[in-house]
């Protein structure tokens, strides 16, 4: 591992010490800032950093060997400021690519896509021709102007099933629209999907540009895949130990903190950034505050199977209907949302192949085109969530701090936001 020295950060306090525990987005972004004034460790329980900045060597058909990320995939400059400070300080490239997404349900025979204009909208003349998909699309425009005016007056915060609900918005529009745009991007059932807090879920999307027809931010991924970043970050802290589970955080009584590991290790510290899930970093801590337990304990995730693979049959059957992000509800079955990695990373395609992931459809994918299997997990959004989003701010001090995209909405950038906050909060200068 390289010192600290050869990346231009000679100003470094030896005599100060720091520890990251987690070396997800959160933890990787916590120990590049910490790294300029300290010598950081960096604490991995997996025997790969990154999270899920997660990139995969695939030999294509001809032989061609692809990087391909099946975790954290897009972002964009304009809502990933922070994202884009550390990718323009460590010199990664990025490229455009395309966000569209696709509602397909094979057995009630409805595909239509989103963002590729009236192409992708009118893809398939069964759907287009139903009044009641023509009456969703009229929906669509009157749910940005109700949650517009939603979000700029003082009702309370009630679930979106419930705001829906009270809208008298139609069973189509729930199923073909709403429950697929959210369940696509929060990674979660359906059911989850409409619990998740309304006030929360419109400003996420006006945020995002996604409250009208147009003005969605231009969506890129990293070039080479995410683990450029990844590898440039831990080029640059002192101490990278993988395969090290934390088991014990405690506080000194001549301050600083003691970290315990599950391999039998125990070093002291000056000060660290608990970059895991909330559950995890209240598993260490062997007298938590009352604050870190009814805030850090109230969070909960989804545990979501993901699937690398060739199989596109999963894709919608009307070639215009195919998107980037395809959603695929199959009645009882339940619902699984396929990112077509050839279209978003711009991989090379002999003879037609794709490259996709699919969340949650491992039962439904030809098992000779399987590629890789992996676990991910994601915050889940509810009332109970956003409560506790509100006291995060008082579990951490200048001595142990939190990080981890669940500060926010869930995503790289609120994991990279919150790593930049925790290690200010210990002392960290960027």
């Amino acid at each position: 591992m390289a010192s600290n020295d050869e990346h231009g950060t000679s100003g470094v306090d030896v005599s100060r010490r720091t520890a990251v525990v987690g070396s997800g987005v959160s933890g990787l972004v916590a120990a590049h800032v910490l790294s300029r004034s300290s010598r950081v460790t960096l604490y991995e329980a997996d025997d790969r950093a990154g999270g899920h900045a997660h990139t995969h060597d695939v030999a294509l058909a001809d032989g061609t060997v692809v990087p391909v990320d099946s975790g954290f995939i897009v972002h964009n400059n304009r809502t990933y400021p922070t994202l884009g400070w550390l990718f323009a300080e460590l010199g990664v490239a990025t490229q455009p690519t395309d966000m569209s997404m696709s509602v397909f349900s094979p057995a009630e025979g409805w595909q239509y896509a989103g963002g590729q204009g009236l192409r992708g909208i009118f893809a398939d003349l069964r759907t287009s021709s139903r009044p009641a998909f023509l009456r969703m699309l009229v929906e669509v425009r009157r749910f940005h102007r109700a949650a517009q005016a939603f979000l700029e007056g003082d009702e309370p915060e009630v679930p979106l099933r419930d705001w829906l609900a009270q809208r008298e918005f139609s069973d189509t529009f729930h199923r073909y629209f709403m429950t697929p745009l959210v369940a696509a991007v929060w990674s979660c059932e359906d059911d989850n999907a409409l619990e998740y807090p309304a006030r929360s879920l419109f400003t996420f999307l006006r945020h995002h540009g996604m409250l009208s027809v147009g003005g969605s931010p231009a969506w890129r991924t990293v070039v080479g895949g995410s683990r450029v970043y990844v590898d440039k970050v831990l080029e640059r802290v002192a101490d990278v130990r993988l395969t090290t589970p934390v088991v014990g955080i405690s506080r000194r009584a001549t301050g600083g903190v003691r970290i315990v590991d599950a391999c039998g290790g125990s070093e002291d510290f000056d000060a660290v950034v608990v970059a895991t899930h909330p559950q995890q970093a209240l598993a260490m801590l062997p007298e938590p505050t009352q604050v870190q337990q009814r805030v850090l304990g109230a969070i909960e995730y989804s545990i979501n199977q993901a699937v690398l693979h060739r199989d596109s049959s999963l894709l919608p059957t009307a070639p215009s209907a195919r998107a980037s992000w395809n959603y695929r509800l199959d009645g009882d079955a339940g619902v699984l949302v396929t990112y077509d990695l050839t279209r978003l990373m711009h991989l090379p395609s002999p003879a037609g192949e794709r490259i996709l992931v699919t969340l949650n459809g491992a039962d439904r994918i030809d098992k000779a085109a399987v590629i890789a299997e992996m676990t991910y997990e994601h915050p889940l959004f509810d009332s109970r969530t956003v409560a506790a989003q509100q006291e995060l701010s008082g579990c951490s001090d200048d001595t142990i701090a939190f990080a981890g995209a669940y500060h926010g909405w869930g995503f790289h950038e609120d994991g990279a936001l919150s790593g930049l906050r925790a290690a200010g909060r210990i002392g960290g200068v960027w």
